[in-house]
């Protein structure tokens, strides 16, 4: 215990001493596809290339493992989450390194949108890189991720279609949801993630980003397996309850126990797992009209001297179905909202085409300055660019930097100007 207690103290004593060193990476993502089982449980499968600068100011410039380790979603990536294909080393060059790695990481699902028969849930990663301590030189490196001036294919890019890029937008979209969606529960609303950049104020650098995919279960299979048979339950009780031969007492109450057994086993399945519950729902008000309008159903006019009852059950179990269809259109206006943040801007954003030139470093110049930028540097100069933004959020630890949305900000009307401004020279 004293040897342990004695190493504990030494370590926190060279962890004060230490000198901390901000190392600039440049980290690339490109996203394949999503897998996922019959659980719901999903992976992201992609291709990560890690670039690591300026080695020669630290103990990077000797290591064997020049690149720094991977965390998602707050675990370490073990080596069924990620394996290097392909180390090449820069260092006595340009004092740089680049290394491949294969990525297959674990997708964090939270619901944001539960209303039967429809669900939306994200399907998120937390990409970190991990702090690294040197003890020989008594150094803490920590990795500090930077983001593409001009392009930002160079930061994340989705793998084009195999079959190539449409003209038409919608084609490519949908291809690209066809080649990406390797999910046995889920669908995707779009194939590009919300992207952010997450900037420790305190320590000033910025060592993680976020990739959030919006899913959809599919609706239709439920209202099918749901709606009709309650339909049926609800056409019989209507039925049953202004029959012109009255039932006795006995056979009346049997019939009203059989369609809400029926009911007992259909309604579960409305009921979803969630990370968190609660009981005044839409859902929950769902089930408790069918049971509240076939216990009003079953009670007999002999028994309560008046059918009212029971014409009052049967009005409510055909109200209750108002509420999924309330819910398919809430559910096409969420979605909707979604979608639009696709189409032609979101492809060039995303997809590498013709178009996209991957940044080439020129080991004379060591210029990765000319191509990416950090995020201090951002907030510092108080303007983003054209490229990014920062977010708004109450957290004062973090400063949160995401992709502009180019029609919130006029790209449109910019376009247009400059595109007047090049006719008129033309002219």
């Amino acid at each position: 215990e004293r040897l342990d207690t004695e190493y504990c103290l030494s370590r926190e004593k060279m962890a004060k001493k230490s000198k901390e060193i901000i190392v600039p990476v440049s980290n690339f993502c490109l996203i394949k596809h999503i897998s996922g089982d019959g659980d719901g449980n999903l992976n992201l499968v992609g291709t990560l290339i890690q670039h690591v600068f300026d080695t020669e100011k630290s103990a990077l410039r000797s290591a064997e493992e020049p690149s720094f380790k991977y965390r998602f979603n707050d675990l370490t990536a073990d080596d069924s989450m990620v394996q290097s294909r392909r180390l090449e080393d820069f260092r006595e060059e340009k004092n740089a390194t680049k290394e491949t790695f294969q990525m297959v990481a674990p997708l964090e699902v939270d619901v944001v949108f539960d209303k039967f028969p429809f669900k939306i849930v994200t399907a998120s990663l937390l990409i970190e890189l991990s702090t690294t301590f040197d003890d020989e030189h008594e150094k803490r490196l920590r990795p500090n991720l930077l983001l593409a001036k001009k392009d930002r294919r160079n930061n994340i890019a989705v793998q084009s279609p195999y079959q190539g890029i449409e003209i038409d937008e919608e084609k490519t979209i949908e291809k690209l949801k066809d080649k990406m969606d390797k999910m046995k529960c889920f669908d995707l609303i779009t194939p590009f993630p919300k992207i952010e950049y997450f900037q420790d104020t305190k320590k000033n650098y910025c060592p993680k980003f976020k990739m959030t995919f919006h899913l959809t279960e599919e609706g239709s299979s439920k209202l099918v397996a749901i709606i009709a048979p309650m339909l049926l339950i609800s056409t019989l009780n209507t039925l049953h309850v202004f029959n012109s031969d009255k039932p006795d007492t006995v056979d009346f109450v049997a019939n009203a126990a059989t369609f809400a057994l029926t009911a007992v086993f259909i309604l579960p399945e409305i009921v979803t797992k969630a990370n968190r519950t609660s009981l005044f729902t839409s859902n929950n008000g769902y089930i408790l009209l069918v049971f509240l309008g076939l216990a009003l159903s079953s009670f007999p006019e002999e028994e309560v001297g008046s059918k009212n009852y029971a014409i009052v059950g049967v009005a409510l179990f055909w109200a209750s179905f108002l509420i999924p269809f309330i819910h398919a259109i809430q559910f096409w206006d969420f979605q909707r909202k979604l979608s639009s943040t696709g189409g032609k801007l979101r492809i060039k954003d995303f997809i590498p085409d013709g178009d996209f030139k991957p940044v080439q470093y020129d080991i004379e110049k060591h210029d990765y300055d000319e191509h990416f930028n950090s995020t201090q540097r951002m907030a510092e100069s108080g303007q983003v660019d054209t490229l990014y933004q920062r977010k708004r959020n109450g957290n004062e630890k973090f400063r949160i930097f995401e992709y502009l949305d180019w029609e919130k900000k006029g790209f449109f009307d910019r376009e247009k100007e400059r595109l007047s401004e090049i006719v008129k020279k033309g002219e």
